[in-house]
């Protein structure tokens, strides 16, 4: 009786559900090995044209992982170059397991400590001395901006190179080290994850970074491994800015001297409603209650660099999962449409 009991659990763990949306079925869960398994697209229910459109629209080098297999590439999925952007979920990531190793007791711990730790000589100034690892996750961080912690919305940059001095402090070691041990059993292709932007940026390739999506799919789980806990990973993988927070008004200052990854203090209006932990939700904002990407299914969530051009698509419900580098069509991701037109399931 306990045999089978283990042999139950064990199929319990290969089998994926539809998530939150959409008609359930249940679908096998495959994992890459050392590489990914082909399937052509009409073996998992895609239209190959519609897919070789979108490839065509996007251009760049990209990679779409359907049920967990390879279904096509284009451009060269095997190059590394910089993800800009896209890496901010990665370092959400670190945040997560950084909260299972209980060298933090949760997001929502003050950064202070650790910036008297990096930094001997300095100090958060009054006004940010409230500020937390959630802050710097949600882009409410109020660094170099004239307002105080969570009261106000900002796609900061600055606040980008804090947080993640604070993961290399929280850890002691550079992110790469910290990536490549604690996701080893995804078994990268093409060599590290971090490594641009003098290592504090994602280069990797993109069948590489499909497998940190795919990884994000399956709620922190890899081949029945649990690498993150799930309620670790359900608790920060959603939107987390409220709708209704005000966008930044009043400059500030970098006092700590930090720098910045490219980009400056108050760069989009886009965020509240939509945006948490360093993802871009589905969900509705505006008076209307439009969806933040109306073409996508509610549950869609995406990792973005510069507006749409350095982007990973995760789409739970239909399991897909996109990392393409080119043009996606701004940052709604315009021309994924075509995803959802070459969907053959249902139909």
């Amino acid at each position: 009786m306990r045999s089978l009991y283990k042999i139950f659990s064990l199929c319990l763990l290969f089998t994926v559900t539809s998530l939150n949306y959409g008609e359930s079925a249940e679908k096998e869960i495959v994992f890459p090995s050392k590489t990914w398994e082909t399937r052509t697209p009409e073996e998992v229910d895609l239209d190959s044209e519609l897919l070789d459109q979108f490839a065509k629209k996007v251009g760049g080098d990209g990679v779409i992982i359907r049920d967990g297999y390879l279904v096509i590439s284009w451009g060269n999925p095997q190059r590394r170059r910089d993800w800009a952007s896209s890496t901010k979920p990665v370092v959400a990531t670190l945040l997560m397991f950084a909260v299972q190793e209980k060298k933090l007791e949760s997001p929502d711990d003050l950064i202070r400590p650790w910036v008297q730790r990096r930094w001997p000589d300095k100090d958060l100034i009054e006004k940010d001395r409230t500020m937390t690892f959630r802050h710097l996750a949600d882009m409410t961080s109020g660094y170099n901006r004239g307002e105080s912690p969570g009261s106000h919305w900002a796609y900061n940059d600055y606040g980008i190179m804090l947080y993640i001095h604070m993961m290399v402090e929280v850890f002691q070691s550079p992110l790469d080290n910290v990536v490549m041990s604690r996701l080893a059993p995804l078994e990268f292709e093409d060599g590290g994850i971090f490594g641009s932007r003098g290592g504090n940026g994602v280069d990797a390739s993109p069948r590489d970074f499909a497998r940190i999506g795919w990884f994000w799919l399956n709620h922190g789980n890899w081949s029945g491994e649990q690498l993150l806990p799930r309620d670790i990973f359900d608790q920060c993988c959603q939107a987390d800015v409220p709708a209704d927070l005000p966008r930044t008004q009043s400059e500030g200052t970098d006092y700590l001297r930090i720098g910045t990854l490219g980009g400056g203090p108050d760069q989009s209006g886009d965020g509240p409603g939509v945006y948490g932990y360093n993802w871009w939700f589905n969900s509705e904002v505006g008076p209307n209650k439009e969806r933040f990407m109306p073409h996508l299914p509610p549950d869609a969530f995406q990792a973005n660099g510069h507006w749409g051009k350095e982007c990973m698509l995760m789409i739970p419900s239909e399991n897909i999962v996109i990392a393409a580098r080119g043009r996606w069509g701004g940052t709604k991701l315009e021309h994924a449409k075509l995803i959802m037109q070459a969907n053959l399931r249902g139909k």
